[in-house]
């Protein structure tokens, strides 16, 4: 007896896109990053191990509270809340704490990495939106400034500017071979200028005469509609 199967067309809810366009984006620049840089702290364990056992057991504690973070992390993306630590810390705080992360874990090929986080001038109250996107786009740059440039400094600086905050990210690493990004580059780029986008705002990914690469958002204080 043949079965005749019929497939009826899936009714997505309003909004559905643009959810899963969301929820994609915070995989890739909440999770990803989070994710990211715990491997290159395993890596940075699997090398102390052979020196200093004490210094390898200790990072790996960190890399355990990490992973329970990370944890943290994909419940609140599933519940399209806000990520923790902007509500524990700020978000000044918060970049800090992350870039610290960073100091023990870029490869030992590329040495040590130090990120300076400026605040020019004084910050009004952030919109959540403003936070958030700022906080992510800031997480992105430097984890793949840590991973992939060879850097050894990076400064990250806010500053408001005509009814904007003002993002940027600086590095003196390998750079972009003497030409800006396209438009449309890779995940982790595009959702940069999608999330700035989103808010009224933009993201250019550029190199710098003297070697390395800017990042530079804007992100109006007021967002759109």
């Amino acid at each position: 007896m043949r079965r005749t199967f019929v497939v009826t067309d899936v009714v997505r809810p309003a909004g559905y896109e643009d959810r899963l366009r969301t929820v994609l984006n915070d995989l890739h620049d909440g999770l990803g990053p989070t994710l990211a840089v715990a491997v290159l702290g395993l890596r940075a364990a699997r090398d102390l191990l052979v020196r200093d056992r004490a210094g390898a057991e200790r990072l790996l504690a960190r890399l355990e509270e990490e992973l329970h973070g990370a944890i943290t992390e994909l419940r609140r993306i599933v519940t399209d809340a806000r990520p923790p630590a902007l509500d524990e810390a700020g978000l000044v705080t918060a970049v800090r704490r992350y870039a610290g992360l960073l100091a023990d874990r870029v490869p030992a090929e590329h040495g040590p990495l130090a990120v300076a986080v400026e605040v020019r001038g004084e910050l009004p109250p952030l919109s959540a939106e403003v936070e958030v996107t700022a906080y992510r786009i800031i997480r992105e740059a430097l984890v793949n400034i840590a991973r992939h440039s060879g850097a050894r400094q990076c400064a990250v600086r806010l500053w408001p500017l005509d009814g904007d905050l003002r993002v940027e990210i600086v590095d003196d690493g390998v750079g972009l071979g003497g030409e800006a990004l396209p438009a449309v580059g890779g995940t982790g780029l595009r959702s940069m200028r999608e999330r700035a986008g989103d808010l009224g705002g933009g993201c250019v990914v550029e190199p710098v005469s003297s070697g390395g690469t800017r990042i530079a958002a804007w992100l109006p204080f007021a967002t759109k509609e």
